[in-house]
């Protein structure tokens, strides 16, 4: 039974993986939340968990893009059976806004999922994940106005005469997420796979494939992720980030370390300053600062951009803030890591 549930999530994901459109969040610090890139990771940590991400970006160059994020997810239906499944519950919402909210992109997320151990003391598992989500785009047309009328350079009238449709779309969408989890008392790793908006329309409205239409999915995500923490002497840790984002827009290798320093910690509790520094391939250089307080976790970046922006003497400045807190009984006896 086991070995059935193994090959038939594999074959699942990775004939959903293939084009897949999306819409999950552009941030640098999804391995603090990998629940919003990853349906399979949803109710297995540690204890259960509340995320939450703001993401102020290109603020140097006014104000076009904002990110908010919240994450709630806990396991339940412990079985103490001979397959020892648990299951886990998610929901995650998210708003990006462009240009203080004319357009705003918002989505609500729920997603359950069931995992497999490979052993008696539950260190190794698999998890297979599949979530529903909705999604709303809106424009608000009445902060759409342009100058119509020009004399000798002076504009006469702030009126519009464009004519709007009504843009404000929404859409139904599924998600798969397959997850490969390792957690003993000396390190921690994960590998996954995710792909989100599978169920998507072509974006034609006719046959002729020039008569293009805008849909709400005209963005796309396949997701490879990995991540690494170990301990080292005197209780510190290295955590090593790595994933892989094939977007419809573009497609870039994000790539990154963390020493793991220790303070005040006792048996029960678990308290790490993390510094470290990522990349994001032809973008950006992001210092990591991230703070774990027993329960409560912390994590900012600071992006410093190498791209076509700073060549054009553009100063944008982006800056992210994480934080989550943990609740209910502890359910392993493993590390606790930044990427539980």
């Amino acid at each position: 039974m086991i070995k059935l549930k193994i090959i038939l999530g594999f074959l699942f994901c990775f004939i959903f993986l293939y084009n897949a459109k999306s819409q999950a969040p552009f941030i640098s610090q999804n391995f603090n939340s990998t629940q919003f890139f990853n349906p399979a990771s949803v109710g297995f940590g540690s204890y259960n968990r509340f995320n939450s991400i703001y993401r102020s970006q290109f603020s140097g160059v006014g104000r076009p893009y904002k990110t908010i994020g919240l994450n709630l997810d806990f396991g339940f239906l412990k079985n103490e059976g001979a397959e020892m499944n648990n299951l886990g519950f998610g929901i995650q919402g998210i708003s990006e806004q462009v240009l203080d909210g004319i357009l705003q992109t918002n989505s609500i997320t729920a997603t359950i999922a069931d995992r497999i151990f490979f052993d008696d003391l539950r260190t190794n598992f698999l998890s297979i994940g599949i979530g529903t989500t909705f999604v709303a785009r809106t424009i608000d047309n009445s902060s759409l106005i342009f100058g119509d009328q020009f004399t000798a350079g002076r504009l006469l009238s702030a009126s519009s005469l464009e004519v709007l449709n009504n843009n404000n779309l929404s859409k139904n969408t599924i998600n798969v997420g397959l997850l490969y989890s390792h957690n003993d008392n000396s390190s921690y790793m994960q590998i996954g796979l995710s792909s989100y908006f599978i169920n998507r329309s072509t974006g034609y409205n006719t046959t002729n494939d020039s008569l293009r239409v805008n849909p709400i999915n005209e963005f796309s995500q396949t997701l490879a992720q990995f991540n690494y923490e170990q301990v080292l002497g005197d209780n510190k840790t290295l955590m090593i980030h790595a994933n892989y984002q094939n977007r419809y827009e573009n497609e870039f290798i994000f790539a990154g370390g963390a020493i793991g320093l220790p303070f005040n910690e006792t048996y029960e509790s678990t308290n790490r300053l993390y510094i470290g520094c990522f990349y994001r391939s032809k973008d950006a250089l992001i210092p990591y600062i991230g703070l774990m307080l027993n329960k409560y976790k912390f994590g900012m970046t600071y992006d410093i951009y190498k791209n076509d922006m700073t060549i054009a003497n553009l100063k944008p400045q982006t800056f992210e803030f994480t934080l989550s807190t943990y609740f209910g009984k502890r359910r392993n006896e493993g590390i606790r890591s930044i990427f539980d």
